[in-house]
């Protein structure tokens, strides 16, 4: 695994709240025990400080839960769709793997209060007609954000009780995915 994936993964099991050595904590990540030395370091120049226990029975422990609050929202996601609609080609593809980033952690993070209720025979017919789509590779025209789309559909994607869609928007020329209640007028 990647530094940043094992300075991750080390946080998470801290996180349960239990003590780990270094050796267990290299053990499980399969690294040396130095190594653990260099992630809580990446963790504290992060802001996230992780508690050293000296001696025998000592170890690192975490007491803190999540306090690397990430917040973004769906206006974020509109300002920097907007922004990338000015750059060029080449910037232009480099911001939007950043901004897929950015659109996923709003998507997981803000749906179940954007969408409170959910209507599932509105949901069915919009995964009819998707499903045809993605069968023969059509484009499919639709409101979403209140912006109109052009929107080639490649899969589905299922997250609590929300079900998305991942395709081709063909206006920005980039890949999108969208909760399948967000889409209105969908020819």
């Amino acid at each position: 695994m990647s530094k940043v994936s094992n300075t991750l993964t080390m946080l998470r099991l801290l996180e349960s709240g239990r003590k780990y050595t270094k050796y267990e904590l290299a053990d499980i990540l399969e690294v040396n025990p130095r190594m653990i030395a260099i992630y809580k370091e990446e963790l504290e120049k992060s802001g996230i400080y992780i508690d050293t226990i000296r001696g025998k029975y000592g170890g690192y422990i975490y007491h803190q839960k999540h306090n690397y609050n990430i917040s973004f929202d769906y206006l974020d996601v509109d300002a920097i769709e907007s922004i990338l609609d000015k750059l060029d080609n080449k910037e232009r593809d480099k911001l939007s793997i950043t901004l897929e980033k950015i659109r996923a952690i709003v998507i997981y993070s803000t749906d179940e209060g954007r969408y409170p209720e959910i209507k599932q025979d509105e949901i069915n017919h919009k995964y009819k007609i998707i499903s045809k789509a993605i069968q023969n590779n059509e484009i499919l025209e639709f409101d979403f954000h209140k912006k109109r789309r052009k929107f080639i559909p490649y899969s589905f994607t299922y997250y609590k009780n929300y079900v998305y869609v991942t395709g081709l928007e063909l206006n920005h020329n980039d890949i999108k995915t969208l909760n399948l209640l967000g889409i209105e007028n969908l020819n």
